[in-house]
């Protein structure tokens, strides 16, 4: 489940806030499974992200899931990009919580907790061409179990100029 979480991440930044040089995340993103690093967590059957707003004042975005089993989920998260804590869904029920911020060199920082206790954090960037994302996050379990890992997505739509 964190996973989905981090994505959700995932998935999100708002780069044009910080340096007008870096592209919106604002668009479609998928999954490169094979491209990805899950460390001891098995790996999903598929993912994408859907990211339709990119600012400090609002970032929101909806996560679609396929576990390793085949159960599908859906993970929505909105909120500013200034470090505060706002409660994620899954699945239209809420999920733990988690806040974004932006470094000086516009990668998008998430921290927070998932509803099952477990913590993590995940570091966001983007190639300069705006077309591929990576997710390079570290979690632990309730039980003290760390992970490690890292996700590719690459855009599969630009928004309308």
């Amino acid at each position: 489940m964190r996973k989905l979480c981090v994505i959700l991440f995932v998935s999100l930044g708002a780069a044009t806030a910080l340096a007008q040089d870096k592209p919106s995340m604002v668009g479609n993103w998928k999954m490169d499974i094979a491209q990805s690093d899950f460390g001891s967590d098995p790996a999903p059957k598929s993912e994408s992200n859907a990211i339709s707003d990119d600012s400090p004042q609002l970032l929101s975005f909806r996560v679609h899931r396929v576990d390793d089993k085949g159960k599908p989920s859906v993970y929505s998260w909105r909120g500013p990009e200034d470090g505060s804590m706002h409660p994620g869904l899954r699945n239209g029920k809420p999920s733990g919580q988690r806040g974004f911020t932006r470094e000086q060199d516009g990668t998008l920082v998430q921290r927070g907790e998932d509803a099952d206790g477990s913590t993590f954090e995940a570091r966001i960037s983007m190639s300069p061409d705006g077309d591929t994302m990576t997710i390079e996050g570290n979690s632990k379990s309730k039980d003290g179990k760390e992970n490690r890992d890292k996700q590719v997505f690459y855009r599969v739509g630009k928004p309308a100029s």
